[in-house]
């Protein structure tokens, strides 16, 4: 009987071991995982040596507005679904910060997404991915590809806060896979987004665009640094049904033919209505448990991308 069970744990283990696709990865979750081990190592390493860029530099070169980078052209060839799924994971682009925690003193990694929009380096993003954290003492620009070969930022190309945007530069040992950027995208169409929601490594999800709306990114009290008299940015953003959640911003929307539509960049949660709290006999207070009635999904369009490149 034991060798009988022996032999069904091993056919079913070797089953298991087997059940992706060759190139697939598998990523480990749970006790134990330490799934940024490899990078934050690559990282000290890095730093001492002088070949990251701080946070204060960054901060700096983000006063930029334009950049000249050519980017690729649209692609207009549907890619089949795999190809699709490989072209999101290897474009997509690991950006944050490798800092110093004021808490607790040691050494943090906080990593969102990005993606590459030229094979030479430059690297499209969120403004607000850049943004220092606020337990940060001392930090450093840091990106990583999905193969957690740690890239070294080398710079701040451009930067809009107002819509929520920035162009990095990368140094990777070999060329970047870039996504075009296209602006042919309506309601309706199908989009997918690769991205790491919750710390959750590579997930890809699809999902439809819903719609498009323009108000603005920035808060009242960041609107009220800018010069007496200067336009509130409102972007361009495309809200779709595609899932995502902290950690994903940054990280590329694409489309069928796997060009860049916009980035992440916001999540609304519409909850219900509370109802008046109400008293029971002997029991206190009753609170009411509110739930969800809808969750937006908010993507920055990819002209604002586009604007912040110089026109050739």
């Amino acid at each position: 009987m034991k060798t009988a069970c022996a032999l069904w744990f091993l056919l079913v283990s070797a089953s298991i071991a087997g059940a992706q696709a060759p190139g697939v990865p598998v990523y480990p979750e749970g006790r134990g995982a330490r799934t940024n081990v490899s990078i934050t190592e690559q990282a000290k390493k890095l730093q001492a040596a002088s070949e990251l860029i701080s946070v204060t530099k960054a901060l700096e070169q983000a006063e930029r507005t334009h950049c000249d980078i050519t980017l690729p052209p649209a692609d207009s060839t549907p890619l089949p679904p795999r190809e699709r799924w490989q072209r999101a994971r290897k474009a997509h682009i690991r950006v944050g910060q490798f800092y110093l925690c004021s808490k607790c003193d040691r050494w943090h990694l906080d990593l969102a997404g990005g993606y590459a929009i030229t094979a030479d380096g430059a690297v499209a993003t969120c403004a607000h991915v850049i943004a220092p954290p606020p337990n940060m003492k001392e930090g450093w620009l840091v990106a990583a590809n999905e193969d957690d070969v740690l890239l070294p930022v080398t710079e701040v190309l451009a930067c809009n806060p107002g819509t929520d945007c920035a162009i990095l530069r990368v140094k990777s040992p070999q060329p970047l896979v870039p996504l075009p950027l296209s602006l042919d995208v309506s309601p309706g169409d199908s989009v997918w987004c690769f991205s790491d929601p919750a710390g959750k490594r590579g997930y890809y999800s699809e999902g439809m665009v819903s719609r498009f709306v323009k108000r603005p990114f920035m808060s009242k009290k960041e609107a009220d640094k800018l010069p007496e008299g200067a336009e509130i940015p409102k972007p361009v953003w495309l809200e779709a049904t595609t899932d995502w959640a902290p950690g994903s911003s940054g990280s590329a929307l694409i489309d069928q033919c796997g060009n860049a539509v916009g980035h992440v960049s916001e999540i609304q949660t519409v909850l219900e209505e509370p109802l008046p709290a109400r008293k029971k006999k002997n029991e206190g207070t009753v609170i009411q448990q509110l739930g969800t009635q809808i969750v937006f999904h908010q993507a920055i369009g990819a002209v604002e991308v586009k604007v912040l490149v110089k026109k050739p």
